[in-house]
């Protein structure tokens, strides 16, 4: 089936959003209007479905479209609304640029848990903004790529880099010092030791400077280094280097 209206929530349970800027623990991610899904089950107004857009590997420990509930109404069988997908076919320093472009449309709009829209004034059904990952998610599909959709899966698909090798549109993770090996967030390097990332809720999208967000200049951190009370990993999803 294909989404039918502009943005539509993926829940863990067929339950509504509470409707706020604030932390939902039902809600997963968004799935955006033109995008496919794939139908597992019907439940009184709610169907179980697979995001095949926004890949996945932790709920199943297998890697998999996002799955979640989303209400019936919101999709339709006619495949022609299905929203192509074509890969930006520009040289990989516009496609960072593109990137980036992208991400700052978000600037200064509201962080969403489980959010992966561009916060609309208009569409008042469904709540509308981006977390951390589904900033990176939204940025990249906007080229017509298919990144995964959490932080952590995008950690595991990325090749590190270091950085001094960190380049605009690359990405910076990191994980609780007490849980290394969960990467919990991520944000893009936008370039001269700044990030653009979705903080967390009750804070806007912001670019804000590498050296102000860990206390250390990015020169003077080392990949899988621990800063604070977090550790901090580089890593990237293009190709060119």
């Amino acid at each position: 089936m294909i989404v039918s209206v502009p943005v539509a929530d993926v829940r863990a349970k067929p339950t509504p959003h509470i409707g706020r800027y604030v932390f939902d623990p039902d809600q997963e991610t968004q799935v955006l209007q033109g995008e496919p899904v794939i139908v597992k089950e019907r439940r009184g107004g709610w169907v179980r479905v697979e995001c095949p857009r926004q890949p996945e590997f932790t709920h199943s420990n297998a890697w998999e479209g996002y799955p979640g509930w989303i209400e019936e109404a919101l999709l339709t069988d006619d495949a022609d609304q299905e929203t192509a997908l074509t890969p930006d076919p520009r040289p990989m320093p516009e496609l960072r640029r593109a990137v980036l472009s992208q991400a700052a449309l978000h600037l200064g709009e509201a962080y969403l848990w489980g959010g992966r829209s561009l916060h609309s004034e208009t569409f008042r059904k469904t709540v509308t903004g981006v977390d951390c990952s589904g900033l990176v998610n939204w940025s990249y599909l906007q080229l017509g790529f298919i990144v995964p959709r959490d932080a952590h899966e995008q950690f595991m698909r990325a090749r590190r880099v270091e950085a001094t090798k960190l380049m605009p549109g690359d990405l910076i993770f990191s994980a609780k010092a007490d849980r290394p090996d969960r990467v919990t967030h991520v944000a893009f390097y936008a370039g001269e030791g700044k990030i653009i990332e979705a903080p967390q809720s009750g804070q806007p999208v912001h670019e804000i400077a590498v050296e102000e967000r860990f206390g250390r200049k990015l020169s003077e951190i080392s990949n899988g280094e621990t800063v604070g009370e977090r550790v901090i990993y580089f890593g990237t999803l293009f190709e060119d280097k």
